[in-house]
């Protein structure tokens, strides 16, 4: 459930993380939504808060603040807001409608969307890091609760739109429309780079390959991931699922399938998703793995970019840029960086 908290659009469609972003506009009393943040901060619940601030040590980190219990607050509803608009996206991702968001505004009416909700990226202008129609900015859509979560993968598909041409699918996000005079996203310094796999002898598989790398860490999204290799007559199919923590409030996961062409020893398919469970759902996903039927057909798959070799005169991808894919889309899952780097 969402709160009622009156600056979620303020927060929603910011470029910067509610952690980099709240204070700010705590700090400053002549920004315009500083009062509806003093009377979000006003409305929280004093035992949740008592709660949060113990269960997470808050108070270590403001030894130094001169008003601790604003400082309190501040932590806590970032905690909370952070979750609401990671919340009010994936219901905006999975409305019901023809065009949901951000397609339904004036400038996107004419933009074309296929059947998934994504969007060519020639129909935009992808020369000031962001994809630019008409003088207003959109953005890759985050596949995770943190606002930053498609950064890398969003800069490898600009990457390969570049150098390599290609055509690649994108959904945006459903709340960033920012005019370009003011569009000034955050820089992370971080490279994820993934390395050729032995090509040899998966192209040589004669039954399903498959595994599955358990997270334990308590402060980690993810509970477990799935892969499998499958082969099928000419080519050989690869998806990988990181299924998050049962009491993970967004329940959803990061899923990735590709197909391998063996003549030609190329990628003719790869796109990237997230699926959403409900509570039961994702209980029974839980209890078994990725190359299972019994779990093929329930959730509500999202893509959040797509390519396909026959689009456009796209022309297939080469194994390099297939790994660099696949360990950019699940960023922070250390096992899927070990698995690509081997």
């Amino acid at each position: 459930m969402i709160s009622n908290f009156s600056t979620i659009d303020y927060f929603a469609k910011s470029l910067k993380d509610p952690m980099h972003e709240v204070f700010v506009v705590f700090d400053n009393k002549e920004h315009h939504e500083h009062i509806n943040l003093v009377n979000d901060l006003n409305s929280l619940n004093q035992h949740d808060l008592h709660q949060y601030v113990k269960d997470n040590c808050i108070d270590d980190f403001i030894h130094n603040a001169s008003d601790k219990d604003a400082e309190r607050k501040l932590y806590y509803f970032v905690h909370l807001i952070s979750q609401d608009v990671a919340r009010h996206r994936i219901e905006k991702l999975i409305e019901p409608t023809e065009r949901p968001a951000p397609y339904h505004l004036q400038n996107l009416y004419d933009v074309i969307c296929d059947k998934n909700h994504l969007v060519s990226m020639n129909q935009f202008n992808t020369d000031n890091f962001g994809f630019e129609r008409n003088k207003l900015v959109y953005v890759l859509c985050p596949v995770l609760e943190q606002s930053n979560s498609s950064y890398w993968i969003f800069h490898v598909i600009l990457r390969l739109a570049r150098e390599k041409k290609l055509n690649l699918k994108i959904r945006l996000d459903p709340f960033i429309e920012i005019p370009l005079n003011d569009y000034r996203p955050m820089s992370y310094k971080m490279f994820v780079h993934g390395k050729t796999l032995d090509w040899d002898r998966l192209t040589n598989l004669r039954g399903d390959e498959y595994g599955q790398w358990m997270d334990e860490k308590e402060y980690k999204h993810m509970g477990y991931t799935d892969f499998i290799w499958s082969p099928k007559k000419d080519e050989i199919h690869f998806t990988c699922e990181e299924l998050p923590k049962r009491h993970n409030f967004l329940r959803t996961s990061r899923y990735f399938h590709a197909i391998f062409n063996k003549n030609t020893g190329m990628i003719s398919h790869c796109d990237g998703a997230i699926r959403y469970y409900s509570e039961d759902e994702l209980q029974y996903r839980s209890d078994y793995h990725v190359k299972d039927p019994e779990v093929r057909k329930i959730g509500k798959r999202i893509k959040i970019f797509g390519f396909e070799s026959n689009d456009n005169d796209n022309k297939e991808i080469d194994q390099d840029t297939f790994c660099t894919l696949a360990v950019n889309f699940f960023v922070w899952n250390n096992d899927v960086q070990k698995y690509f780097n081997e």
